[in-house]
């Protein structure tokens, strides 16, 4: 299927929209549940991703509201992609012209979201034409740096994504308030270029200057017009952005982004690779800590929702 159109959606305007299933995932944020808890028309589908198995619904945190409420429990594991593309399926392969599917990727592991747009686009599902609307909730930011050690620097997605190395590299990273993950990342590819996109949020302004302060090292050895800032609240904005400095870099280098910011980055990042599969998109991925039990994560501002249409390559919406 091929992504045809991409646009931001009011929050307030989804309790007009019908939608024919809902996927969310669970974990230990408050801010897993909150999208769920605020939409109030019924959805003839539901669905939770979760880590956990059935047997183990007592000791993990918000997953018991999802199957209160509705929502069908899918186990898998954070790189357990054959659970995943089984989903799509079982969904997307119904005879209908059109679906419209509610994706809550907040407490999405990269990896999952990745694999849901991916699958969308490798695939051929018996309905042609199919909307997901992608909602990330903002949540209240840790002021504490990350300092955990780094586990994985690669493709988000194993099979796709592999440096070719026939090109200078240009990296795009979207930065946060962890310094250490980022200088390891550009160590190991050595750039030709970085270009440090800063996230601004209007639920948090103090946040971006938490960014700068933590990525001082690496901002001082950055031009101007390397540096670019984004509201973390305008995925259309995201897009365009990227997508300009994208196309501009591939002329003459290989693209690589790597989204350490908030997740509309992330998700816009992923959106633009399905358009132009020659810009790698990876990911920096900390090792396992010790789960607290504190509540973390809240919800900060209304849900952000971006709107991605994909049609079937041979859908004739006339016949």
């Amino acid at each position: 299927m091929e992504l045809t159109h991409l646009n931001q959606i009011n929050f307030a305007e989804l309790r007009f929209e019908k939608f024919d299933c809902f996927i969310a995932a669970t974990g230990d944020q408050a801010r897993c549940y909150h999208l769920a808890g605020l939409i109030n028309v019924a959805v003839p589908l539901k669905y939770v991703l979760s880590p956990c198995e059935p047997e183990q619904v007592d000791t993990c945190q918000y997953l018991s509201q999802f199957l209160d409420n509705g929502f069908r429990l899918y186990s898998t594991a954070k790189n357990n992609f054959e659970v995943l593309d089984k989903l799509l399926h079982e969904i997307c392969n119904i005879h209908t012209h059109h679906l419209n599917i509610l994706i809550d990727y907040s407490c999405m592991p990269k990896k999952w979201y990745a694999l849901l747009i991916d699958s969308m686009t490798r695939n051929t599902f018996a309905t042609p034409n199919i909307n997901l609307y992608l909602s990330y909730t903002p949540k209240v930011f840790n002021r504490q740096e990350k300092q955990a050690s780094v586990d994985y620097i690669g493709p988000v997605l194993y099979n796709r994504d592999a440096l070719l190395d026939r090109k200078p590299l240009s990296m795009i990273a979207s930065l946060d308030n962890s310094r250490h993950p980022i200088n390891e990342a550009i160590s190991k590819v050595k750039p030709q270029r970085v270009l440090a996109f800063i996230p601004r949020c209007s639920h948090d302004p103090a946040y971006t200057q938490l960014v700068i302060d933590n990525n001082k090292t690496l901002l001082d050895r950055l031009d101007s017009n390397s540096i670019i800032t984004y509201e973390v609240e305008r995925p259309e904005e995201i897009n365009s952005l990227l997508t300009s400095y994208c196309l501009e870099e591939r002329l003459g280098s290989e693209v690589m982004i790597i989204p350490q910011g908030p997740k509309t980055f992330a998700l816009m990042s992923m959106l633009l690779s399905t358009r132009y599969p020659d810009v790698k998109v990876w990911e920096i991925v900390a090792k396992e800590e010790k789960k607290t039990k504190a509540p973390h994560g809240q919800p900060a501002a209304s849900p952000v929702v971006v709107k991605a249409s994909f049609i079937d390559d041979d859908y004739d919406p006339d016949e």
